[in-house]
């Protein structure tokens, strides 16, 4: 059976996970980062119109969810994680990206946002906001470490298995968590979106497959597009 090794850690309920095996792939999850959370004061977060959550980890860090800002999220993950915590999301914009959601935001204009994001995250949405009209404070809510050391020895097995074809990236520190854990870089690589793709390209690796959209479906839509699947016994 045709293994991708998504870089990652496996978790109960994990879309991406799901998606590549009700395609018929088996799947080897290996996380080359990790977070580590921040503690910043979540209260002060009342004093905003609007407080956009750009991952699942940024809602974690949240200890108490204000009632008068609207909250937005990057994406449907996020957005669930949002809702699981009995937010109300005001907004989700159609394509998961930092940009997409900045240019989209309604009711900017003049207003005060705050972003909770991780520490190395990338600067178009606080810029777009701010280009826009609107006051924008970040949040540090959770830092990500490349390349943790318990993965050595999952990924030194992973990389023995001949019938992984393709490892999955879904940002540039999983990339290059990856190749410092020692990740060989002649397996092709479908990742997440441009930036992803020019940190594989400059590790090394051939990016058969860019997603057409930031999300786990689309990111295993594009592994299915260019990943053939083989039968037990083709090999």
């Amino acid at each position: 059976m045709t293994a991708i090794l998504v870089t990652r850690p496996r978790s109960a309920g994990d879309v991406l996970v799901g998606a590549l095996e009700r395609r018929g792939y088996r799947v080897v999850s290996v996380p080359t980062v990790t977070t580590e959370p921040i503690t910043f004061d979540t209260g002060s977060l009342a004093g905003y119109e609007w407080v956009v959550v750009t991952s699942p980890q940024g809602v974690g860090a949240i200890g108490q969810f204000p009632s008068g800002p609207r909250f937005a999220a990057v994406g449907e993950a996020t957005a669930a994680a949002l809702r699981a915590r009995g937010v109300d999301v005001a907004y989700v914009p159609a394509t998961s990206n930092g940009a997409s959601l900045g240019a989209g935001l309604p009711d900017v204009s003049g207003r005060r946002i705050a972003l909770v994001r991780a520490s190395a995250a990338g600067a178009d949405l606080p810029a777009i906001l701010r280009r826009r009209g609107a006051v924008v404070d970040e949040f540090t809510a959770y830092r990500t470490l490349e390349g943790p050391v318990d993965s050595a020895p999952i990924l030194s097995a992973a990389m023995d298995a001949a019938d992984v074809k393709a490892v999955v990236f879904a940002s540039g520190s999983a990339v290059r968590g990856y190749v410092s854990l020692g990740g060989r870089t002649d397996i092709p690589a479908v990742t997440i979106g441009p930036r992803t793709t020019l940190a594989a390209r400059e590790s090394g690796f051939e990016v058969i497959a860019e997603s057409a959209e930031q999300s786990a479906e689309a990111l295993a839509a594009a592994v299915a597009s260019s990943v053939p699947l083989e039968e037990a016994g083709d090999a």
